[in-house]
């Protein structure tokens, strides 16, 4: 037994020597919420889990999760490609949603440092998306633009279905539909409603619920809530009928994603990216809003997620 123990101890050792460290700083085991795995965030501080009772920020209950990015951080295929994420996925044998059935998301989201940028230097910074999966683009993606960025004043009424067409930095983009369909300008590259505006998120939980269907016709419909208020009433196709080949089945993702990062490094050559730290908490999948709105399952008294 004692020999069988130390041939165990040096296999292990051996192994552990050839693994790869390519794009990160450690290989230690990493943790994910349940139903959730990792997707290209080796770094221990990718993610973790933080109790309200030593301070950290929680929307309900005790705990929260708490997602940092840091500048050269990444992982897998992110390595040697401009982006680098801290992110979870969800399992396979996890997912609810369907195309073409509908379904609600609802969930909070704290800004801790996340920056404002402008088109010149945007880091492109995803906070949340839906994929097909395989090599396909995200289906929908809540994502940060530049400060000057976006069509909203011209673009066609049938694409952007949105009340805000002059603040807020943070939009809900189709990423699929626009490679698919080719939009340009006039369907403002795809980013179809304005939620909010990131700093005025800053230190403060925003509550966020979204109803989709995931549909590739006409019957396709994605509305969002911000804080209770109507942000997104988009009515038409969600994803391209090219990426349910792939799949029928949306994948979630969440976290901190910076999904191009050649405009800050042309930009501000040699300097060092900031430091993202963004929380979410009550992240909730449901078949109507009541199973999912932050507001609504706080008033009616349904525990906390924790």
């Amino acid at each position: 037994m004692a020999f069988r123990g130390l041939m165990t101890v040096i296999l292990a050792s051996i192994l552990s020597a050839c693994l790869p460290v390519i794009g990160f700083r450690t290989a230690e085991p990493v943790d994910a919420p349940a139903g959730y795995e990792r997707f290209f965030s080796p770094a221990p501080h990718a993610f973790r889990f933080v109790e309200a009772r030593v301070g950290e920020p929680a929307r309900r209950g005790d705990r929260a999760e708490r997602f940092e990015l840091r500048d050269g951080d990444c992982g897998g295929s992110d390595c040697g490609n401009p982006r680098y994420r801290a992110e979870i996925r969800m399992l396979d044998d996890t997912i609810r949603a369907r195309s073409g059935e509908d379904i609600w998301y609802g969930w909070s989201l704290y800004n801790a440092s996340l920056p404002a940028f402008e088109r010149r230097d945007s880091l492109r910074v995803v906070l949340g998306q839906w994929t097909m999966g395989g090599g396909v683009s995200p289906a929908i993606r809540l994502i940060q633009l530049g400060a000057d960025e976006g069509n909203w004043t011209e673009c066609t009424q049938a694409v952007c279905a949105g009340p805000e067409t002059a603040s807020g930095d943070v939009a809900i983009q189709l990423e699929d539909l626009r490679r698919a369909l080719d939009w340009g300008p006039a369907q403002n590259d795809g980013y179809v409603c304005r939620l909010f505006d990131s700093q005025q998120a800053r230190n403060r939980w925003t509550d966020i619920t979204l109803n989709t269907n995931f549909a590739s016709g006409l019957d396709g419909y994605l509305r969002v809530w911000v804080n209770g208020v109507l942000k997104c009433d988009y009515r038409g196709p969600v994803v391209s009928q090219n990426s349910l080949l792939e799949s029928l089945r949306p994948e979630h993702r969440r976290g901190v994603f910076v999904s191009y990062s050649k405009r800050w490094e042309d930009t501000h050559p040699g300097r060092p990216k900031p430091t993202l730290i963004v929380y979410y908490d009550e992240f909730r999948v449901g078949r109507s809003r009541a199973d999912v709105d932050v507001f609504m399952l706080e008033r009616a008294g349904v525990a906390p997620v924790d």
